[in-house]
C-alpha cells in the first residue's frame, strides 16, 4: 500500500463495525510506526499569500491537505469516538446540521489523547504551522463534527465504526436524468464565517470523501476576495492559523456521512502571544471541567511569564553588581530596571488575567453567535 493511502471499506461494513463496536477491545499504545502516514502538503500558503495582516506567532495560513492517519489510527480515532461513553458523556446539539462531540480525552479517548500529545504529531503540525506548538488543554483534544444526514440526530448511533464507503459520482447524462426519490436538502454550512477560539487548528477528515462534492474550507482574504482549501480526503489533515484567518466550512452534499476532527493548538513559548478564547464552545461543553482546565492552564502559563521575566531581572541584576562591585550583592549602584517598561508588562498580564475571568461570564442567549475580537494579549 503506497503510503499515506488508506484502503477503502469492504461490502460487509455494517456487520463488521457491528463487531468491532461490540468488542471491547484493550487499550492501543500510540506507535508512530503504525499509526502515522504523514506525507508533507504540496503547498503551504502564506498569510501574505492571502493579502493578510502578518500575525506574532507564524506567517502560515494554512496547508494543503496531506495524509496523517494510518488506517489503524482511522478506525481507532472512530471506534473511540462513536462509542457509547462519548456518544452518552460527550455529545452536543447547538445547531440543526450538525452535531459536535467534546471532552472527551483523555478519560473516554485514551489513544486520541495518545496520539495528538505525541512528540512525533506535535512536530508534525509544528513544523508545517511554523511555530512550536502543543495542545490548548486535554479538553480542546479532538473536538468532532458530524454532520447530520436524512436521520437527524438519532443516526448518530448508528455510524458505523468502519466509515461507508462513498456514493460513485454519475456515469452518464442518462444516469443523471434518472428520477433518484425527493432530495434532501444540504445545510448551507456546517460552521458558520468565524475565527477560531485558538491560534491553531489541525482539521482531519474521518470519511471516505473520495467523490466528495463541497466540504471545502472558504477563507476570507485580505483583499475582499475567497479562496477555498480543497477538502482533505480520508485519513487526510489540513493546518489553519485559524485564529487569525476568518473562514467557513462548507457542508458536503453527497456523502453518506462527513465526520472531521479538530485539534487545538497553542505556542509552546509562554511569552508568545496567547489571544485564546472561548467564544465559540462555551455552550457546547461541560462547564465544570473546562473551566478548570482553562483557568489552571492560563495560571500555569502566567506563572511562566513571571519566571522568566524575573529570571531577566535577576540577570541584569548580577551583570550590573559585577561591573560595578565585583559582583558583590547588595548595593547595586546602576538602575537595572525601566518603571515604564515593567507597567507596560504588567498591565498585559492585567489584561491576560481579566480575559481569562470574562470568559467564563454565565452563558446567555447569543453565545452560538461567533465573533472575531482578539485582543493583544
Amino acid at each position: 500500500m503506497a503510503p499515506g493511502i488508506i484502503e477503502y471499506p469492504p461490502a460487509d461494513v455494517a456487520t463488521q463495525s457491528s463487531k468491532l463496536r461490540s468488542i471491547n477491545p484493550s487499550i492501543k499504545k500510540f506507535d508512530p510506526v503504525k499509526h502515522l502516514a504523514y506525507v508533507p502538503p504540496k503547498k503551504i500558503h502564506t498569510l501574505e499569500d492571502l493579502c493578510l495582516p502578518p500575525s506574532p506567532i507564524s506567517q502560515v495560513a494554512s496547508t494543503d491537505p496531506f495524509p496523517l492517519l494510518s488506517e489503524e489510527a482511522l478506525l481507532e480515532h472512530r471506534r473511540e469516538l462513536l462509542s457509547d461513553e462519548v456518544l452518552n458523556n460527550c455529545m452536543y446539539s447547538t445547531r440543526a446540521e450538525s452535531v459536535q462531540l467534546r471532552g472527551m480525552a483523555p478519560r473516554y479517548a485514551p489513544f486520541i489523547h495518545q496520539f495528538w500529545t505525541s512528540p512525533e504529531v506535535l512536530k508534525i503540525v509544528s513544523d508545517l504551522a511554523g511555530v512550536d506548538l502543543v495542545p490548548v488543554m486535554d479538553f480542546e483534544i479532538c473536538h468532532t463534527n458530524l454532520q447530520l444526514g436524512p436521520d437527524g440526530l438519532g443516526g448518530v448511533r448508528n455510524i458505523p465504526i468502519i466509515p461507508p464507503g462513498a456514493p460513485e459520482p454519475e456515469k452518464s447524462s442518462e444516469d443523471q436524468a434518472k428520477p433518484k426519490g425527493p432530495p434532501v436538502a444540504a445545510p448551507s454550512f456546517v460552521v458558520p464565517w468565524h475565527r477560531d477560539s485558538y491560534p491553531f487548528v489541525c482539521v482531519v477528515m474521518l470519511s471516505d470523501a473520495r467523490y466528495m462534492k463541497g466540504g471545502e474550507t472558504e477563507i476570507q482574504r485580505g483583499d475582499g476576495k475567497t479562496t477555498k482549501v480543497r477538502g482533505p480526503q480520508m485519513g487526510s489533515a489540513v493546518v489553519l492559523q485559524g485564529r487569525h484567518v476568518s473562514h467557513i466550512a462548507l457542508p458536503a452534499d453527497n456523502m453518506s456521512e462527513r465526520i472531521t476532527i479538530v485539534a487545538s493548538l497553542r505556542p509552546r513559548d509562554p511569552m508568545l502571544l496567547d489571544d485564546a478564547s472561548l467564544m465559540n464552545v462555551r455552550n457546547k461543553s461541560r462547564l465544570s471541567e473546562m473551566y478548570y482546565q482553562w483557568t489552571s492552564y492560563r495560571l500555569h502559563l502566567l506563572a511562566e511569564r513571571f519566571r522568566l521575566e524575573a529570571e531577566k531581572l535577576d540577570a541584569a541584576y548580577r551583570a550590573a553588581i559585577e561591573k560595578t562591585d565585583e559582583g558583590r550583592p547588595g548595593d547595586c549602584k546602576e538602575n537595572v530596571f525601566d518603571v515604564e517598561n515593567l507597567e507596560r508588562w504588567m498591565e498585559k498580564q492585567m489584561r491576560y488575567m481579566r480575559r481569562t475571568v470574562f470568559e467564563m461570564r454565565p452563558l446567555t442567549a447569543d453565545d452560538d453567535i461567533i465573533k472575531n475580537e482578539i485582543e493583544e494579549v
